[in-house]
């Protein structure tokens, strides 16, 4: 016996209340949140919420999508480098004004080229959190210190090959150069391969 359309939106509507009352507890973010997640998992294209639903054409990848809760500056990166937003949330925990570095380690042969990442990618995190990308050197080196690259020995050396992607030190605190943003959003394409 065949299901009939009023069987199949009798379905829907069930599912769709059950999926509500999940939600409810959550801010319109988290639900956001979700409801990609959900979609992802189950192999479908993803739906652009910010304006107003339908499938975007190129597998959640749409050019005039932003995410929602960042600054226009931060959607414009985004954009302007081809991220998606499961990359950007892969190796990123945003939360209302913060962002921070959820991933277990960054790129690098060595523990320099994994500091010089580290404080990109920290530089990345002030952009999405505020649209600037300055950030003090003491959160940075404590970002080192979590991924187990900050060498203390040879900080100051790793820090002069830097070269063009941030300006400042360690006194007056970094900020990302063009470049730096473009590196940024290599690292993060490198990070997550194959999401």
């Amino acid at each position: 016996m065949s299901k009939t359309p009023a069987d199949h939106a009798s379905k829907v509507t069930d599912i769709t209340a059950k999926v509500v009352k999940l939600l409810v507890g959550l801010d319109s973010d988290g639900r956001q949140k979700v409801i990609q997640a959900s979609l992802t998992l189950l192999g479908e294209k993803g739906v652009d919420l910010s304006s107003g639903g339908g499938n975007t054409s190129d597998g959640g990848k749409s050019e005039s999508s932003s995410v929602t809760g960042l600054s226009p500056k931060a959607n414009a990166w985004i954009k302007q480098n081809g991220l998606t937003l499961a990359q950007i949330e892969h190796v990123f925990d945003i939360d209302g004004g913060s962002a921070s570095l959820i991933a277990g380690s960054v790129p690098g042969k060595s523990a320099k080229d994994q500091t010089i990442a580290a404080y990109i990618l920290k530089g990345v995190a002030q952009l999405l959190a505020t649209g600037d990308p300055t950030f003090d050197d003491k959160s940075a080196r404590k970002l080192c210190e979590d991924l187990g690259c900050y060498n203390s020995a040879n900080h100051a050396v790793y820090m002069n090959a830097v070269g063009n992607s941030t300006t400042g030190s360690k006194d007056k605190g970094w900020k990302l150069t063009g470049p730096g943003m473009k590196r940024g959003a290599d690292l993060i394409k490198e990070m997550t391969k194959g999401v």
